[in-house]
């Protein structure tokens, strides 16, 4: 019976030997996440502490998601869908790239953003998610409602998201020109898709960059009819999946020069017409300058969102 003791005493002292070599793992992860937040483009492609399939991102594999949400009269910090308006892209502390449509009336004290979210129900999570209220809205002069043409919005808050303590929220790299036709991406967003309908949790559907005159071609297939044409200020994207559902100004990144850990933001979810036909995006580089304009205007440069190796 002693011999049986000391033998499972041993056991126990081995598995939390292993059990405490992953804890020290994973805070080591958590730690350079920490470290490199402040590098724009920089994910967690292993999750900080949660994991799932495909179809679901991992907790804090996107760090600069942002939820824009419509202001309720109540004290409550529950997410309600009804009044989350669009996605957004985090690219300096301070500052979020979105797209136009559903921001027309809304004034700066209607609006909050919110980083660092991942399962839209809980808080139970290792890294709360963080709130900030907006001080300005900036949109193109040239947006066209109707058409979603030159749809790009920055909003600027009134406090920077802390990045120092969060490896859950970070900046995005912000991209000048469009990669090449055939390019693998990733959309994130929390709308609905025809495989994961509607989710809780952050949702990364890969898909893959098309040529405008592809993109032209297949959307002449829909109701839009045989005269569409797209606009200089978008670009397309196919997938399996649909990824342009109520997920408005969700991101596409691209991986940078094939790295595995660094991405870059391309587009911004418009729109989509059916399933099987493409998803019209933003075309973010086309407005490169214009970011960089309207930064330099509020005080900020561009060097939180520009690709350093």
């Amino acid at each position: 019976m002693r011999r049986f003791i000391i033998v499972v005493v041993a056991i126990h002292s081995c598995i939390l030997s292993r059990a405490q070599d992953q804890i020290h793992f994973v805070k080591a992860d958590e730690e350079k996440a920490t470290e490199t937040n402040f590098k724009c483009g920089i994910n967690n492609p292993s999750g900080l502490v949660f994991r799932f399939g495909d179809g679901l991102a991992d907790f804090g594999e996107y760090p600069w998601m942002v939820a824009i949400i419509k202001k309720s009269n109540t004290t409550s910090k529950e997410w309600s869908d009804k009044n989350y308006l669009n996605a957004g892209t985090l690219i300096h502390p301070s500052v979020v790239l979105t797209i136009s449509y559903g921001l027309e009336k809304l004034t700066p004290n209607k609006l909050k953003c919110r980083a660092g979210e991942w399962n839209k129900n809980t808080e139970d999570e290792n890294y709360l998610h963080q709130e900030r209220n907006v001080r300005r809205i900036v949109t193109h002069r040239d947006y066209l409602k109707a058409s979603l043409l030159n749809a790009v919005t920055l909003i600027f808050l009134e406090q920077p998201f802390d990045l120092s303590e969060a490896p859950h929220v970070g900046i995005a790299c912000v991209g000048q020109t469009l990669p090449e036709p055939g390019t693998k991406c990733f959309s994130t967003g929390w709308g609905m898709s025809d495989a994961a309908g509607k989710s809780d949790i952050l949702k990364k559907i890969p898909v893959t960059l098309i040529s405008a005159a592809d993109c032209e071609a297949k959307m002449r297939e829909t109701r839009l009819g045989k005269i569409y044409r797209l606009h200089d200020s978008l670009t397309c994207a196919i997938s399996a999946d649909d990824s342009c559902k109520g997920d408005a100004g969700a991101p596409l990144v691209c991986p940078v020069n094939g790295e595995s850990t660094r991405y870059t933001l391309y587009g911004m979810s418009a729109y989509g017409i059916q399933n099987g036909a493409p998803c019209a995006y933003v075309k973010v580089p086309a407005f490169y300058s214009w970011i960089g304009e309207r930064m330099a205007e509020e005080g900020f440069n561009s060097d939180s969102y520009t690709y350093l190796p």
